[in-house]
């Protein structure tokens, strides 16, 4: 697989870095073997075994693993102590305590980094001492050695920061697909319900036609004008079913017709009237089809068990929220050829409906003896 850019440029970047500190590492052996040569007495000893240690050392640095081990902190010890030992020979020297305590500051916490970068300086008083330098020059090394702390934990601190952010980025990026995935789910469920609604309504109604048709051959098999009706009126349920599944479709798009159309082709099928008031105004996909649900399902449940009575639909647009109400009057004693179907869930169903939508659903017996269901949804 093909690295991406953000990996070569990391690995640009690491080549970067090593070859620097290879050639910082070779400039500095030869300044050092340039302005004090080493030897194998004194002054000229100590540089040779401060150059013997610190060049392994260096190398451990550049070439190990960059995390945080005992091992890159030891070779960074070695560095900053090799740099004070040859200070006060060679004043090259002191860069390797500015590089010694600039990796601490980058790799290390505090308390380490200031133990390395404290090295440098001690190690410049006591080989000054040893070999009879001025003490007060100690104060090269020194500073040396703070600005290499204070720039390598500016560092540090902002390769944290720009992990931190990029780690935040990452979140952000997963929180858009997470909300993505739940809108996708949200709307297979809405559609599932809006489908299983209009099954259950569609598949019903069949259910009881095609039992009555039975009935009616069992009855009077020679009544071929009766059967073709009630054949007809099959079909014709069946193709009001497939009407209401396109229609439960489109109504879940932001474009659907007004809640106050669909309303108008609903009472027209059951005989019903409607009344709208309020200033009308558009309202959601959910809202529209939660409402054209309780209105349909009560308009079904006055058929069925108050056929012949009369039913209004009043529609009242509020500032703060929409209502609905069915009303019917007292029906035939007789029962409609539809109140044995279904299954006895249709209000649940259609209070569950309106609460995911934090809005109630009120039904119960009028005054009259009649029905009334009423709904309220935040506009």
């Amino acid at each position: 697989m093909a690295a991406g850019p953000e990996q070569v440029g990391r690995r640009f970047e690491s080549s970067f870095l090593t070859g620097g500190r290879l050639v910082a590492l070779v400039i500095l052996t030869v300044a050092v073997v340039l302005e004090m040569r080493p030897g194998t007495s004194g002054a000229h000893l100590a540089v040779l075994v401060a150059l013997v240690a610190n060049f392994p050392a260096w190398l451990m640095w550049t070439l190990g693993a960059q995390d945080r081990q005992a091992g890159q902190l030891a070779a960074l010890a070695v560095m900053s102590a090799a740099g004070g030992v040859m200070t006060p020979f060679a004043e090259a020297a002191n860069v390797g305590v500015f590089v010694a305590a600039l990796g601490a500051g980058v790799a290390f916490e505090l308390p380490e980094a200031i133990a390395v970068s404290v090295l440098g300086p001690a190690a410049y008083l006591l080989a000054a001492a040893v070999a009879g330098h001025h003490l007060s020059l100690v104060a090269g090394p020194a500073v040396s050695a703070f600005i290499g702390l204070m720039l390598g934990i500016g560092r540090r601190e902002y390769k944290e920061h720009a992990e931190q952010a990029a780690a935040m980025t990452v979140m952000r990026e997963r929180a858009e697909l997470e909300r993505a995935r739940a809108g996708v789910l949200d709307e297979r469920n809405r559609l599932a319900r809006e489908i299983h609604d209009v099954l259950a309504h569609t598949l019903g109604a069949l259910t009881v036609q095609l039992e009555a048709l039975d009935v009616m051959c069992d009855a009077d098999p020679d009544n071929v004008e009766a059967l073709r009706e009630g054949l007809r009126r099959t079909r014709a349920l069946a193709s009001h079913g497939l009407v209401e599944a396109r229609r439960a479709v489109r109504s879940l798009r932001e474009d659907a017709d007004p809640l106050e159309a669909q309303l108008a082709a609903l009472c027209s099928n059951d005989r019903a009237s409607l009344e709208v008031s309020g200033a009308r105004h558009a309202l959601s996909a959910e809202v529209t089809v939660a409402l054209y649900r309780v209105a349909q399902e009560a308009l079904t449940n006055a058929t069925k068990h108050a056929p012949g009575a009369k039913v209004s639909v009043q529609l009242d647009f509020g500032d703060e929220c929409v209502a609905l109400a069915v009303a019917n009057g007292p029906g035939s004693e007789l029962p409609g050829a539809l109140s044995a179907s279904g299954a006895g869930y249709g209000l649940d169903g259609i209070r569950e409906r309106v609460r995911l939508l934090k809005g109630e659903v009120l039904a119960g017996p009028t005054d009259e003896g009649g029905w009334l269901v009423e709904a309220r949804l935040p506009a």
